[in-house]
């Protein structure tokens, strides 16, 4: 998406015309709906404008950007090298506190380009412009200083403006990177907020219950529920329960939460008491057994909120799940599901590859996955000699962790930029398009189930070497060619 003159867009005519125009500017992937109100408001904004200076139509901004994945918009931006100016088009009356949070969040994401950030809000009914200050004020702005800013010397930057954000730089990990998390220097997205408000206004009805988010990897679970916690905390005390091995990890955050406290599910006994707390979520619930999880719910009797985050594991052959702890939450009574769907800390891209080898249908696909590649080895030298290659090139391998003879230990993801893995003989494809194992055993983890969460531990680039299975092999590179289209 390219930057527009606001002057162009703001000159009568009627709407299909005028969003026909926005796109062809702007070279947006889809045509702009554009409201009524906020084009009044350009109107009356570009009319202020040039009562004060001579070459408004000169001024490119970037209109209603949306940062990809986040749904985070600003209606006015201008960009140069060392300066962005951000102005919000507002048509009614407005809190000047409702202003100050709104120019602050944006300030945050505007944050990462490094820039000096200028920011204002327009209310056109009122006729006022107003500035958030270097001190977080809310001060009445002068025209001929946004003027004059605005015609500070220094190219516009003529790019896309989705190569200068990045959806991965605004999800935190509270585990990986605690402190970042304890300064609050995250916000959450639309959708994560939106099953927040879901959760939080049914617990002030009932203050009782159980509730479920799930996601792929890089979704912002485990974020939404350290929120969540957070806020449920705030008068009583609350348990996080962590599955799988994060370890010392944890440590900054149980010296700092004072009103949370923590539990690996291996503490989670017969005569461990929860009856102190006023919630208990569970983080990582797909690595919850199912005999944790009854011990669990004999706990909970009614008396506090269960919230459970987990990974989505529907690519995964339903035989391969074994005793699926997800679907056993499902069925729990009256139950609040919810679906997390927008990628972020994850690669979309790699995400889209790991589901379709997981559970691949052989129905052709306009999917292109440039940083995803599989080579095949003959024999153990060959796969030793490949892996030697990939970990020259900065890419981490981690091999699956067997606890006894082909039982598989589960790990909470831990991303990695680059990540190479070897499949040999013992996978294959079913009737169905599953990837399966030969080894796979009633009563032990399955090895495709760790395949996967490991796979999503990449963040940018995935390498597979296919070690003596020309049918596994033939199935990732017919994956891996390019369809017609470009991937999305």
């Amino acid at each position: 998406m390219r930057s527009i003159s606001i002057y162009t867009i703001t000159r009568n005519q009627n709407l299909s015309s005028l969003s026909k125009l926005e796109r062809q500017l702007s070279d947006r992937e889809h045509f702009l709906k554009i409201r009524e109100w906020e084009l009044e408001s350009m109107k009356s904004l570009v009319h202020r404008l040039v009562a004060h200076m001579d070459n408004v139509y000169s001024l490119r901004f970037f209109y209603s950007y949306q940062i990809p994945r986040l749904g985070k918009e600003f209606d006015l931006l201008q960009i140069k090298e060392d300066q962005i100016i951000n102005i919000e088009l507002k048509s009614g009356v407005v809190s000047d506190e409702a202003i100050r949070k709104q120019l602050m969040q944006n300030r945050y994401y505007l944050s990462v380009l490094g820039c000096t950030i200028q920011s204002y809000t327009y209310i056109s009914s009122q006729d006022r412009l107003v500035r958030l200050t270097n001190h977080d004020h809310i001060v009445d702005a002068d025209w001929k200083d946004l003027c004059r800013a605005l015609q500070k010397e220094g190219d516009d930057y003529r790019g896309d403006i989705d190569d200068l954000f990045q959806a991965e730089l605004y999800l935190i990990s509270p585990v990986s990177e605690p402190a970042r998390f304890l300064k609050k220097e995250y916000f959450l997205t639309s959708q994560q907020r939106d099953i927040q408000r879901q959760i939080l206004k049914k617990l002030r009805i009932g203050r009782y219950g159980y509730f479920c988010f799930t996601g792929l990897p890089g979704t912002g679970k485990t974020l939404l529920l350290y929120d969540i916690a957070m806020k449920l905390s705030r008068r009583q005390k609350v348990l996080i329960i962590h599955c799988g091995n994060a370890g010392s990890e944890w440590k900054i955050l149980h010296e700092r939460l004072r009103r949370i406290d923590f539990l690996a599910d291996d503490q989670l006994t017969e005569e461990a008491s929860l009856e102190a707390y006023s919630a208990v979520l569970v983080d990582e619930t797909h690595l919850l057994s199912a005999e944790k999880l009854q011990i669990l719910l004999k706990q909970y009797n009614g008396h506090f909120p269960l919230i459970f985050s987990s990974d989505s594991e529907d690519a995964i052959c339903p035989d391969e799940l074994g005793t699926d702890t997800i679907k056993l939450i499902g069925n729990l009574p009256e139950i609040h599901m919810f679906h997390l769907t927008n990628r972020i800390r994850t690669n979309a891209e790699l995400s889209s590859f790991i589901q379709n080898m997981m559970h691949y249908t052989g129905r052709k696909t306009a999917n292109f996955y440039p940083h995803v590649s599989a080579v095949y080895a003959n024999d153990e030298g060959e796969a030793e000699m490949l892996l030697k290659d990939y970990t020259s090139q900065g890419y981490q391998y981690r091999p699956l962790v067997c606890t006894r003879y082909h039982e598989m230990e589960m790990t909470a993801v831990r991303d990695t930029k680059c990540l190479v893995t070897v499949l040999d003989d013992r996978y294959y494809y079913d009737k169905n398009g599953y990837l399966r194992s030969r080894y796979f055993c009633e009563g032990k983890e399955s090895e495709v189930r760790s395949l996967f969460h490991q796979l999503n531990q990449a963040k940018e680039e995935l390498s597979i070497i296919v070690k003596q299975n020309e049918d596994v092999y033939e199935t990732l590179l017919t994956l891996l060619q390019p369809g017609n289209l470009k991937w999305q």
